[in-house]
């Protein structure tokens, strides 16, 4: 009996596509790969528009099920062709593609154009749409309140007929744990940044700021790939890295003592959740999943505007290790690999159902 077989499509190889596929394959499924990197020239965006129609024709008539990570572009033609083949498809949303902010030119909601007709298609179209955070979904009051940030794919289609599905992402207990000691007053944030607006939507000025309130701490940025203007004045208890692999990271997060999620947008963020897995203490902004992950096992803000709440519960509690076990046993317990590779058997079931 043959292997069967999934399609899975996406924009960007980041980790969270890479677990999912590895999740599959140890599920007993072959994964057809089609990835799309994002090109702003006209020939290699046209490109993987074509390449997306003749590879999706192919993989569609082999597979069971089409997930794509994001809705964009790249989605559009597994989509088309799985309605054509009466075939189910999930579309996994993670953030992007469920907001608009003008402050930060960001969002597939945020201009009325080609690609947010595409996006509005794809919804409509899909069988299923899983969003890692309920926010991304209902909306986050939260961040519309800091920066008028608009979000929740309801609130901008409030008519769609597609069922939605709060599916988290899912970390790997027995590789995200802490190895050796914590360094006392250091501070971890891990973001990819590559320009200005990620620089800005991870909230790394905050990160700034707070390292010059706290000169006897030391701080730590991991993941730069492009340095922004604003390094040029960057405190001198500041070390910079660049982007990590997993035992890099786990390195890093296992030798600090706290964990810094300041985004302004964010689904359910994976180096939270990993970090909090190595016992940091988290510290995080109050929008999208970011309070839900860390619950009562650190310090959750209100933006900016909470700066001097930040420094006042990181002095309080700076010689405790108690929350962060409590952080690693959160994370373990809400977000366990078995959640996921439920909610994939469900939808997998739900097509031999059908058949």
């Amino acid at each position: 009996m043959s292997q069967k077989k999934v399609m899975l499509v996406y924009s960007l190889k980041n980790t969270f596509v890479l677990k999912d596929s590895l999740l599959l394959k140890q599920m007993g499924y072959e994964v057809l790969l089609i990835q799309s990197a994002p090109h702003s020239d006209v020939v290699r965006f046209f490109w993987n528009r074509i390449r997306e129609l003749i590879l999706g024709f192919y993989y569609i008539i082999k597979s069971e099920v089409v997930y794509s990570w994001f809705n964009d572009y790249h989605s559009t033609a597994a989509i088309f062709w799985a309605n054509c083949f009466n075939k189910r498809s999930v579309i996994i949303v993670g953030g992007y593609d469920a907001v608009s902010s003008k402050k930060l030119d960001y969002g597939i909601f945020l201009k009325n154009n080609l690609r947010q007709s595409l996006a509005r298609w794809n919804y409509k179209n899909a069988s299923e749409i899983w969003v890692v955070h309920k926010s991304l979904s209902e909306g986050c009051t939260s961040a519309t309140n800091q920066d008028k940030t608009e979000s929740g794919i309801l609130n901008f289609m409030p008519d769609l007929k597609t069922p939605i599905r709060e599916v988290p992402t899912a970390y790997d207990d027995t590789f995200w744990q802490r190895e050796g000691n914590k360094t006392s007053n250091s501070i971890l944030t891990v973001a990819n940044i590559a320009d200005k607006r990620t620089y800005e939507r991870k909230g790394i000025p905050l990160f700034v700021k707070l390292a010059e309130a706290l000169p006897n701490y030391n701080f730590t940025i991991a993941g730069i790939q492009t340095k922004p203007k604003d390094f040029e004045s960057l405190p001198k208890n500041i070390r910079l890295l660049g982007t990590l692999d997993r035992e890099g990271l786990k390195k890093e997060n296992s030798r600090h003592q706290f964990y810094f999620q300041g985004s302004q947008i964010e689904g359910l963020p994976n180096v939270l959740c990993e970090a909090m897995l190595c016992e940091c203490i988290p510290l995080g902004n109050s929008v999208f999943g970011i309070p839900d992950a860390i619950g009562a096992t650190g310090h959750i803000f209100e933006g900016a505007k909470a700066l001097a709440s930040v420094i006042e519960f990181v002095e309080r509690i700076k010689n405790t290790t108690e929350l962060g076990e409590k952080a690693r046993e959160r994370i373990k317990n809400h977000y366990p690999i078995r959640r996921r590779a439920e909610a994939f058997e469900k939808s997998l079931n739900l097509t031999e159902d059908e058949n």
